[in-house]
């Protein structure tokens, strides 16, 4: 309960903070984003007596996973060209870990998250690996060929693809953390020194947030992609062991600069002063 009060107190800090300090605006996201993982962390620790990320090996390993999650995105996006950010650090390296942060939120919030779902957790996978990888490509093929009217497959292929991969199925039900998440997600975001906007096409009005109101939509099936990611992640830990955990961290490190280095010129529309 402890935890839980004192996210919701970070989280009001930094809103109040950013209110008066444009400093602190430009970095309202991450901080205020901190707070809301504490108090994921802590309302499961109250209502559950345990935390699906009980050590820092899981936070980092969640973290890291979250990263290039979130950067295939970033890459699809040079294609999609569906969001741009403002008030971005004119030091590229800084920019880079400034993303790397925020970047790292995504899946350890969906993870504590799917802890409240009942009956929420992935069921082997007995047939239908081949048609979903099939299913895929064929999404990601036509995203790329069509971004102005294929661009929602880009916030679902990662789902059957990580099913397959995983060898499991998740249940539709784990939809319902996709909401409030994404709620929260673009509440913190909303006019932010430092943040994001969307142009969406045919749906850029009207508009909650920065997020037109359709497009929240995207968020049930990519609550899917969280938890197929997530079922990914545990299937592939066991064998990061030892020295193959830092080679893998490594190997994060390089993907995110490099995904940085190639969409930074396409994506930002401001610096920060």
């Amino acid at each position: 309960m402890i935890e839980f009060l004192c996210g919701l107190g970070v989280i009001a800090g930094i809103l109040a903070a950013s209110h008066f300090s444009v400093a602190a605006d430009l970095v309202r996201f991450p901080l205020a984003w901190a707070g809301v993982l504490v108090a994921l962390d802590g309302l499961a620790r109250w209502r559950r007596g345990a935390t699906p990320l009980a050590t820092p090996g899981d936070w980092i390993a969640t973290g890291a996973a979250s990263v290039v999650f979130w950067d295939l995105f970033e890459l699809l996006d040079l294609r999609l060209r569906n969001w741009w950010y403002v008030g971005v650090s004119p030091d590229p390296w800084a920019g880079n870990a400034f993303a790397a942060i925020c970047f790292a939120t995504v899946l350890p919030a969906v993870r504590l998250g799917l802890v409240h779902v009942p009956e929420g957790r992935p069921v082997p996978l007995r047939a239908g690996r081949m048609w979903r990888i099939a299913a895929a490509v064929a999404m990601l093929l036509a995203a790329l060929a069509f971004p102005r009217y294929a661009f929602p497959f880009a916030w679902i292929l990662l789902w059957p693809l990580a099913e397959a991969l995983a060898g499991v199925r998740v249940p539709l039900r784990i939809m319902a953390v996709g909401l409030p998440l994404g709620l929260l997600w673009e509440g913190l975001n909303w006019r932010c020194a430092r943040g994001w906007i969307y142009t969406i096409p045919y749906f850029e009005r009207p508009r909650l947030f920065e997020m037109p109101l359709p497009g929240y939509l995207g968020y049930l099936p990519f609550a899917l992609e969280c938890a197929a990611s997530l079922a990914l992640l545990d299937r592939i830990r066991p064998h990061l062991r030892g020295s193959r955990s830092a080679w893998a961290l490594l190997a994060v490190l390089l993907f995110h600069v490099g995904a940085d280095q190639l969409t930074r010129g396409h994506t930002v529309l401001s610096f920060s002063r």
